[in-house]
This record gives structure tokens, sequence and C-alpha cells, in this order.
């Protein structure tokens, strides 16, 4: 199944026509060689460029080195800047990204000018890969880049897609084997790539993105969906982890649910099929955005449903213990939003259902399935021995205003909320867990209002060589970032929530680093969810760090704390 899209650079993701030329004409220049119009120059743009001087100005092998040379003078400081990236480019690969894929970029250009251009232009980030020549001139061969790239990322070609827009493209990739796309709002025509053996052929960047969903969805028609999968037979669990989409319902159409959907829009293999509200006006609101999607105003009715393989539940944090039971006993896999109960006895018995049916319940948790996490781990580790965390997690909930004009609503009121500590502290503590495990032991203080809703609080996760602090407010908030201090350095993390920038302090020695990170995190933990469907590995670390963390918030609950 696809799962890695080639992208040829110039004329395909971004309109280098002015720098190419340009630099073609000033090499051109130095051989006395003069040309009028930039527009005669255009068929330099793709094919290797030795190729292109030999071919369109009949010069030597030797005099097409030697004008690669004077192209460079002129390219290097000035002509790779000249070019302009593609409209719906950027949403095309951040769409692509999002539904899963593996990008790279396969271009004859040199792998210096490739890597340039696109971290100039803003595109790095969305690439896994950027396979380019070499400045010797060599590999400038498609198929010869083509068969390089599949090497470094050790893929099978079936599961390869090449996209460009002149013929050496296409003759590259058939050359390989790999299925091909070829674009004509580049600088190849139609007959060209029809003559080069092109699988594909759109007009525009956004048919790109059509078409490789197209595919996508054709190659999914014959493998078998997890609706077909029966439990407790293993030995189908192999063609099973390489089934179709998984067809999801979300419980629940607040801000979480529709933050969910939008997340998950483009995923490969996710598919929204139902929504159940408590009013049926509610559910067919929130479905009508989202095409064909069935509605529900019962839990019952959708729990019996065989049209959904999983769950995502989002409702309040007093109904889902309760609704997950229910959906774990009609076979359902959960996704559920933290806290997934209130208290540990409920929490373990969740899993205990979830392990009795075969199913997978994961509390979602977006901070720790992002990329950013796994990148940030060895930073960590270059600290030294932690000593000391802090991680906070302050925001003032608008809200608020009506609780102090008397008006109880929101997460101020008893009778929907179960308070900050619950809604709010809940993801720096499991982040918390999850970096440095069970506490030895923990003290917990908190500031509640006159109806027992706590607003703000601290945690204090006391370890036998390090101090844990979270701290969490819907009253107030943060100035400041988090901060991680080691032996050998600090490091502060500016949200915790979605972890981008991080600051790190070693001696004298200050590092910022960035991680290109979306505002939506949550179709990382979606994937996450899917992939233990799928192979039901690094379940029991989830259901590790939600059981330590409910320990935890357990403790911050029974405890009284002081009234405003």
């Amino acid at each position: 199944m696809k799962n890695w899209v080639l992208f040829d650079l110039d004329g395909t993701l971004t309109d280098p026509m002015l720098g190419i030329t340009s630099g073609v004409k000033y090499a051109l220049s130095r051989y006395g060689i003069e040309v009028k119009y930039l527009k005669d120059l255009i068929p330099f743009i793709g094919p290797p460029l030795k190729e292109s001087f030999m071919k369109y100005y009949d010069l030597t092998e030797d005099e097409a080195e030697q004008a690669i040379l004077y192209y460079r003078e002129y390219y290097s400081p000035k002509g790779l800047y000249e070019n302009k990236v593609y409209p719906g480019v950027q949403d095309m690969l951040a769409h692509l990204e999002q539904a899963g894929f593996d990008l790279a970029v396969v271009t004859t250009k040199p792998t210096v000018y490739a890597e340039e251009i696109l971290r100039h232009f803003g595109l790095r980030e969305h690439f896994t890969l950027v396979v380019g020549s070499e400045m010797d001139g060599s590999r400038t061969d498609k198929a010869e880049l083509i068969e390089y790239m599949l090497r470094r990322a050790q893929v099978n070609l079936k599961d390869v897609l090449m996209i460009g827009d002149r013929c050496h493209d296409i003759a590259g990739a058939r050359q390989c084997g790999v299925d091909s796309i070829g674009v004509l709002y580049g600088y190849g025509s139609r007959e060209e790539l029809e003559s080069a053996g092109a699988d594909y052929i759109v007009e525009s960047v956004e048919q790109v993105e059509e078409q490789i969903f197209r595919i996508l969805q054709e190659e999914q028609r014959s493998v078998r969906r997890i609706g077909s999968w029966k439990r407790n037979q293993p030995e189908q669990v192999e063609s099973f982890a390489f089934g179709g989409r998984i067809r999801f319902a979300v419980v629940g159409v607040g801000n979480d649910a529709e933050r969910f959907c939008q997340a998950n829009r483009f995923g490969r293999q996710f598919e929204l099929t139902a929504v159940c509200a408590d009013k049926m006006e509610e559910a067919i609101a929130f479905a009508g955005r989202r095409g064909r999607v069935t509605c529900f105003d019962a839990l019952a009715d959708l729990a019996d449903w065989d049209g959904a393989d999983a769950v995502y539940l989002s409702k309040e944090i007093r109904d889902r213990y309760s609704m997950a039971l229910q959906l774990l006993t009609a076979g359902k896999h959960i996704l559920c939003a933290a806290p997934m109960a209130r208290t540990l006895a409920q929490v373990e018995e969740l899993f205990r259902v979830a392990r009795e049916q075969n199913l997978i319940l994961m509390e979602g948790i977006p901070a720790v399935y992002a990329p950013a996490y796994e990148k940030m781990l060895p930073y960590l580790a270059s600290l030294g021995k932690v000593r000391h965390a802090s991680f906070l997690h302050c925001h003032y909930q608008v809200n608020y205003e009506n609780w102090k004009r008397g008006i109880v609503t929101g997460e101020f009121d008893p009778d929907r909320s179960d308070g900050a500590g619950m809604e709010m502290g809940v993801y720096p503590l499991a982040l918390m867990i999850r970096l440095f495990g069970r506490p030895d032991h923990v003290r917990t203080s908190m500031v509640r209002l006159r109806n027992g809703i706590d607003i703000t609080g601290t945690i204090l996760l006391e370890y036998q060589d390090m101090i844990g602090e979270v701290i969490y407010s819907s009253v107030t908030d943060s100035a400041m970032p988090s901060q991680i201090q080691g032996e050998e350095g600090s490091m502060l993390i500016s949200e915790i929530d979605n972890i981008k920038d991080l600051r790190i302090s070693r001696r004298k020695v200050d590092q910022s680093i960035h991680f290109e990170q979306s505002d939506n995190i949550l179709h990382h933990e979606t994937n996450a969810f899917i992939r233990m469907i799928h192979t039901g590995l690094d379940q029991e670390e989830s259901q590790a760090v939600s059981i330590e963390t409910m320990r935890v918030l357990e403790a911050l609950h029974g405890s009284d704390g002081q009234t405003d």
C-alpha cells in the first residue's frame, strides 16, 4: 500500500523559471552565445544541465561541464532564490503529512541547492528525505536517484509513488517499477508525459492530492476491513495489521470532537462513519459538515451498530466511565479524551474489560504522541541526571467571568465539571509520569471555589533522586515556560501541551531548538491508536501511564485544599 510519495522539485513543487533560465543565459554568455528571451531556455528546466547544454547548444562534454560551473556562478548566490512555490503546494504537503505519508524530494538538482530552496521557502519540514545529485556531476539520472532513495529508506517499490512534470521523472519511475503521476502545471506536455508512460496525469496541485488519495482508496478496496477481523484468532493478525481504514464514531460534539475530526480529516486509515450526541439535531448539525455520516442520539444504538470499529469519546468526565464500559462490552475500540474516568478503580476496570474483549482502550495525551516528543528525548538525555522538573498548564477560562458575576457555567459548574485538576492538570501530569515514571510519594495543594470546584493547584511528585512539580490553573495564565533541570544543563519548554520550542542551557552555552508542528496534533494520537489496533504493540506503556496518572489525580481530589 502506498506510503511514500516522491516529488520532483523544479516544475512540480516550485516554479524555478526565472532563476534557472537566467543562470543558463549567463553561462551561455560566457561562450559568446546571446539569448534574447528567457522563455527560449525553458527546455533546460527539469533535465540534467549537462545533457541540455550539449543537446540544445552543441557544446562538447568538456564545454558543458564548464558551462555548469559558469551557471553556478549566477545560480548559487541569486538564481536559486528566483523561484516561487506553486499555489496549493503547502496545503497539499501538510494534508499528505497529516494523513501519514512519508514524503521525499527526488531531483536532479544538487542536493545542497534542493535543501536550501526547501528551507528558504518553508517546505523542508514536510520531507523525510531529500535526494539530489552531487556537485561533481554524479547521480544525475532520475532512475539512479529513485533507486538511491529506495535503498536509503529501505522501502518496497510497490509502496512508492513518483510525482513529476517532465519525461525523465516518469521514465525514471517506470524504469524502477514505481507508479507515477505526471503534472501538467509544470513544464512538460501531455504528449511528453504520455509517451514516457505516466500512470496518471493531472492538471493542478489540487488534483495531485485528489489522485493520491484516490489511488490509496483503490488499493484499500482489495484489503480486508477491520470489521471482518474475528477476535481471538491470532493467526489472522498479520493480514489484519495491513487492513483498510478504521471506521470511527465520535461521541460528543464539543470542541474536542471538532478538533479531533479536523485533525484526522485526511487520515489514510481514518474514516468517520458516525456521530452521537445528546440531541439528534446536534448530531445532524455536526455531521452535516462531514459528508455521509450516520447520526445517533442514543449510545445504545451506536453500540449495537456494526458500522463503526472504534469510538472517540469526548463527553464530560462524569459520563466517560459508563459510556466506555458500554462501548467496550459492545466490541468497540476506544480512544478517550483524558481522563477516561474519575477514579483509579474505574480506570482499572475499563482496562480489564478491554483485555477480556481483546480490544484497545487508549487515553489521549496529544503531546506524548506528537513527533516532537521523541525529538525532545535526546536533548533531555544531554542534561545529565535530572533533579527537578516543573510542568505548567495554566489557561484563564472565559467562563470564570460568568462565575464572578454569579453565573455558574462550563468549567465552574460542579454538575458538568470535575475541576481544573482533572481537566487541565491531567496533561502535564501524564507527561511527567511518561518521562519519569511512578513517583514514590505525592503531595498536593489546591484552591477550590465555594461549590467545591478546584481552580488552581500544585502536585508535588517525589522520586528517589528528583522532584517533579505540576502546576495547573483555570483562572490564571502563566508567563513562565515549563522547565527540566539536570546536573549538566537545563531545558525550557514553551508549551507543555504541544512541544514546539526548547531552550537548552549548558553552563555558558545556550541552544534554541524549534520543532515544526501544527497547532492541532490530535491526528498523531489517532495514528498511535490505530497502530495499537493493528499490532497490539505499545499498549502496556500507555495503560501504565493512565493508571499512575489517575492514582495521583485521585490523591489530589482526596485532599481538602483551600476555599476561595
